[in-house]
């Protein structure tokens, strides 16, 4: 009996060292074996999945999120399933079709008088499915459910009576208990402050998934995620192959959204004041060109782009989405480029003298000052604080068509600046050897007449004054982020197109035209500079008529250690016409704003802050 036991005991310990010799050799195969990606047999993948991407988020300076995204439901109902449950089971009705696209009609809120047909057709659509909403919420589907199940497990009369509030609960969003109802998930698009900051934004269209307008359109190959087709592996040396979609960088603004609320605020109340329709304010670092604050109007509520009335602001129609790159003719803020040339081409000082007799006469046109009148001596101070018509002209006429257009070109007009908005305009200046150019362009040209900028473009062209002479160009997105990687966006020094001198002359002159005109622009404890601008619209037919103005000013501060530039515009003001009425205490109302958030002290307590250190 002890034999036979041994040998039993044996026979056990073989198989168990067997299995276990088995174990390791296919450990050790698993560990020795060549890439099998190499080798890729389609019988091994399993079965294709598709691995939805993400795209990637919009964020303000300060992490507070601009867009991101949410999932949302398709939602499709078949009419084949129920025509084939009807065949095989008493329980199923055909009729039942009828009710549930009418709960669709009322849950997802249809309008659409062609679908509302098609859904009413009798007995039912002749159509093997129907897709009763693509961008169904969690809270619409689940009430969606709650009438199909509704449908489904009571009688015709009890359907017909039913109260809405008597529906029951569903906790998950799950269409599989339901016959002939699919629910598939997917992402669309988010943006959870609606209108704020909204024609920065733009948006993603949920008819082709493409970016709109903005910075959505200006990045969208950057933002847009890449899906891929997963397959579920059945082959265990290729687990690790299996692909990940490619989600989206996420990109993060210069703006900071608390800055962007005040401004849009000062904005709206401006256009109610001032009975003006649209207009753009802008607030810019003129040392990096940091965008702070771009408020434009009108504005529209980008969580819900397709309403009929945003229909002519989302169709770009005029580029109107965003003022602040759209061109117009400034008026009298383009005297600061015009003197700054002067100055820096040496054709003028500071105090050069010009009497102002009311009319310059150039290129076979008389120019006249704003308001009618000569103003007598003067000098390029002066002529600044007055903003003198005829003396810019005087001055541009100094210049010279080869000199006033070499700066223009160099200040950035004329051309786009990058800043990384969408249907950025890049404004109109004549080439003066043209032959539709005139010579009378030349005067007028130089205050502001006859020439399109943008708001950006001035912004871009004034940090050289305010900057020392260093020109930076304006930017929107601060970094790319992607994964683990982030990209900061490097400072772009468009290069100097007046010297230090120059800069800082032309910065006191302003200083000195605003505190004498005893400016409403001026905000106590800080020194700034700044000019107005009053531009006379062209209509065709008419020509250029002082019932319709562009109402501008542009300002910086404080003016020996420049940490602002503030563009102001408002297009087509009725209760006054005057940028130094309209203009001058709306850009007072954001330096207010500004300097709280940027933590900038009055100059004397910031002078003895660094005598101090």
């Amino acid at each position: 009996m002890k034999i036979k036991d041994d040998w039993r005991y044996t026979s056990v310990g073989f198989v168990f060292a067997l299995v276990g010799a088995l174990i390791i050799g296919q450990m050790i195969r698993i560990q020795i074996s060549p890439d099998k990606g190499e080798f890729l047999n389609p019988k091994t993948l399993g079965e294709p999945e598709h691995a939805a991407s993400r795209r990637g988020l919009i964020l303000d300076r300060n992490g507070k999120l601009f867009a991101g995204n949410t999932t949302v439901y398709e939602v499709t109902v078949s009419i084949l399933d129920f025509k084939r449950g009807a065949e095989i089971y008493d329980s199923i009705r055909i009729e039942d079709i009828k009710y549930i696209l009418d709960a669709a009609i009322d849950v997802f809120n249809i309008t659409d008088s062609d679908t509302i047909q098609l859904f009413r057709t009798e007995p039912y659509p002749d159509r093997s499915a129907v897709v009763v909403e693509k961008y169904a919420t969690r809270e619409e589907v689940e009430r969606f459910l709650d009438y199909v199940d509704v449908i489904q497990h009571r009688t015709e009369e009890e359907i017909l009576i039913r109260d809405d509030d008597s529906a029951l609960t569903v906790d998950l969003v799950d269409c599989q208990d339901f016959l002939g109802i699919y629910c598939e998930p997917h992402f669309a698009r988010s943006y959870p402050e609606k209108t704020l900051a909204s024609n920065i934004l733009g948006f993603v269209s949920r008819n082709d998934g493409q970016g709109h307008l903005g910075v959505e359109a200006e990045y969208d190959t950057t933002l847009l995620g890449d899906d891929r087709i997963v397959k579920a592996l059945w082959n265990p040396y290729l687990a690790d192959q299996s692909p990940y979609p490619d989600h989206g960088a996420n990109l993060i603004l210069t703006i900071d959204s608390v800055l962007q609320a005040d401004v849009e605020n000062i904005l709206d109340t401006a256009l109610q004041t001032y009975g003006a329709q649209a207009g753009t304010i802008v607030v810019m670092d003129p040392k990096t060109g940091d965008i702070y604050a771009m408020a434009s109007a009108p504005r529209i509520d980008i969580s819900e782009y397709w309403h009929e009335s945003y229909f002519d602001v989302i169709n770009n129609v005029d580029n109107i989405f965003n003022y602040a790159v759209k061109a117009y003719e400034p008026g009298s803020v383009l005297k600061v480029i015009t003197m700054a040339a002067a100055l820096d081409a040496g054709v003028v000082e500071r105090d050069t003298e010009f009497l102002d007799t009311g009319e310059f006469k150039i290129g076979g046109i008389t120019i006249r000052n704003w308001d009618r009148r000569a103003w007598g001596p003067q000098t390029m101070t002066t002529c600044l604080q007055h903003s003198l018509n005829v003396c810019l002209a005087w001055v541009g006429s100094q210049l010279g068509a080869e000199q006033m257009y070499a700066y223009l070109q160099s200040f950035g007009f004329g051309q786009l600046t990058g800043v990384g908005l969408a249907n950025e305009a890049p404004g109109v200046v004549k080439n003066y050897l043209s032959s539709d150019w005139h010579k009378s362009e030349l005067g007028t040209n130089s205050f502001g007449q006859g020439i399109e900028v943008t708001s950006v473009q001035m912004l871009k062209a004034v940090s050289a004054i305010a900057n020392n002479g260093m020109m930076v160009s304006p930017r929107i997105v601060r970094a790319i982020v992607d994964q683990e990687y982030r990209y900061e966006a490097p400072i772009d020094f468009a290069g100097s197109p007046i010297s230090e001198e120059t800069a800082r002359t032309l910065t006191e002159m302003l200083t000195i035209s605003l505190e004498k005109e005893a400016s409403s622009a001026l905000v106590p404890g800080y020194s700034l500079a700044g000019k107005t601008g009053t531009a006379e619209i062209y209509v065709k037919g008419e020509g250029y008529t002082s019932n319709l103005t562009n109402a501008s000013f542009i300002g910086w501060g404080p003016t020996d250690d420049p940490q602002f530039i503030v563009y102001v515009w408002i297009s087509k003001p009725t209760t006054a016409i005057w940028g130094s009425v309209v203009a001058s205490p709306i850009f007072r109302q954001v330096v207010d704003r500004v300097i709280i958030h940027l933590g900038i002290p009055p100059d004397a307590v910031r002078h003895n802050l660094q005598e101090d250190i």
